[in-house]
């Protein structure tokens, strides 16, 4: 079984990826397929003093915060944090805005992944458009067998650290909580497939209605 850390940004629910997942696996999207920003309005890359030196994306939630994953932004100092949003190219295009502050979820166990969100807080206020929007967040657990549809940037295989200039998607159907590894929480859900034929490692991204 693979899964990936779903957010909904200090909810109830996330899913969280099996801790026993190589770190050379953490930022990996495979078997997935072209997106346009236009079908992914809520997504932005994360970069570090001027430069996608993070592994991590995050997504929009209102015209001033983006949720991302607090293993990610645990390691971050606001002060070099910047995000770009409204564009689909690795590091090319959209807009780019400073960070604030940087806040992590106070309960985040780096060992299990338990409550691993955090937001960040941008400088000035996103302009929303077609490139640019917020996700609506889920208000309960998406049912067994939902799609889940994960985004980012991250490595197509396993084998190679090539990094996708075009936004990457993959969909994934949600699974029962009976058929998930033990380490899971009560803050979790779990979703792939058992061959591991598409696997989104460690993505973060928000929970939307859309999986409902």
């Amino acid at each position: 079984m693979v899964a990936v850390l779903i957010l909904a940004a200090f909810a109830p629910f996330a899913l969280a990826l099996p801790y026993q997942l190589a770190e050379s696996d953490s930022t990996r999207i495979s078997g997935g397929s072209n997106a346009t920003i236009r079908e992914i309005p809520y997504i932005v890359q994360i970069n570090v003093d001027g430069s996608k030196t993070s592994d991590c994306d995050a997504s929009i939630i209102s015209r001033l915060w983006v949720v991302s994953a607090a293993h990610c932004l645990s390691r971050m100092r606001a002060a070099n944090v910047s995000i770009r949003a409204g564009t689909d190219k690795f590091m090319r295009g959209g807009v780019v805005i400073r960070a604030s502050n940087i806040y992590v979820h106070p309960s985040y166990s780096n060992i299990t992944q338990d409550y691993d969100i955090g937001l960040i807080r941008l400088a000035s206020p996103l302009t929303i458009g077609p490139n640019i929007a917020s996700i609506t967040l889920a208000t309960k657990k998406p049912a067994v067998g939902a799609s889940a549809v994960v985004s980012g940037w991250g490595d197509l295989d396993s084998t190679s650290e090539t990094i996708p200039t075009q936004l990457q998607k993959v969909a994934l159907p949600v699974v029962s909580d009976l058929e998930c590894p033990p380490v899971y929480t009560p803050r979790m859900i779990c979703a792939g497939y058992r061959n591991g034929s598409r696997s989104p490692c460690y993505v973060s991204v928000p929970c939307s209605k859309d999986l409902l």
